[in-house]
Parts: C-alpha cells; sequence; structure tokens
C-alpha cells in the first residue's frame, strides 16, 4: 500500500511546519509595520496561529510519540516538542513585545525537536 508523505516522513512534515511557524511569528508583524501588509490580513489572524499550532501538535504527536512507543524510547525529542509548544503557547497569550520572541523560539524548538527524533530514529533503524 502506498504511503503518503507524513507516514514515510512525519518529521519532515513537522520541522517543516515548525518552521513555516517561526517565519510566519517573525515575518509577518515586520512585514506589517513597513505597511506591505495591511492590520487587517489573514496572515495577521490569531485563528491562523492556533489552526498552525494544532497542526503542529497532531504532526507532533504522531511523530514523536509513535517513534518514541516503536523506535527509541529516548524522551528528549518529546521534552524538546512540549518545552517548544509552551513557548508558542506563551507567545499566543503574550500580545506584546515578547511574543515574537517566545513565538519564534517556539517554532525552532519543536523543528529541533523533529530533527533529534529524525536522527535517533534513523540510528534504531541502521542498528537493526
Amino acid at each position: 500500500m502506498k504511503q503518503s508523505f507524513l507516514q514515510r516522513y512525519p518529521d519532515f512534515a513537522g520541522m517543516f511546519t515548525s518552521l513555516l511557524c517561526a517565519v510566519h511569528c517573525s515575518a509577518v508583524p515586520v512585514l506589517i509595520s513597513m505597511g506591505a501588509l495591511g492590520s487587517s490580513t489573514w496572515l495577521h489572524n490569531h485563528a491562523f496561529d492556533w489552526v498552525v499550532i494544532g497542526i503542529g501538535i497532531i504532526i507532533a504527536g504522531y511523530s514523536l510519540v509513535g517513534a518514541y512507543f516503536r523506535k527509541h524510547r529516548n524522551i528528549r525529542p518529546l521534552l524538546l516538542a512540549s518545552a517548544g509548544f509552551v513557548l508558542l503557547l506563551i507567545g499566543m497569550a503574550e500580545h506584546h513585545g515578547w511574543m515574537l520572541i517566545f513565538s519564534v523560539l517556539g517554532g525552532i524548538t519543536v523543528a529541533y525537536a523533529h530533527l533529534q527524533n529524525h536522527k535517533l530514529v534513523n540510528v534504531c533503524c541502521q542498528a537493526k
């Protein structure tokens, strides 16, 4: 049976989503302040942010939790992703100057968790 991209490469999908989140969180405020985007743009909508975070949590759950139980039993990627999502949630709650810092750091931390998970899965698969 043919597998989807998410089934074959869940960590790449997670890294892509997380890095997209970090770029979105850092670029949109700059573009709005420069006047390149209107303040009513859908890119500056918090509902959009929540959807992207939700997708990231679903992908991380599928990828990181699945690899933890089926492959490597190393908790580090799960802890990194949890810390990243906490930073993202703090960034969503903080609507002032710190929002950008927390959101970008959160997205990068979740992406790094997927990178670590990918490396651990490859080490486990090569050892067998």
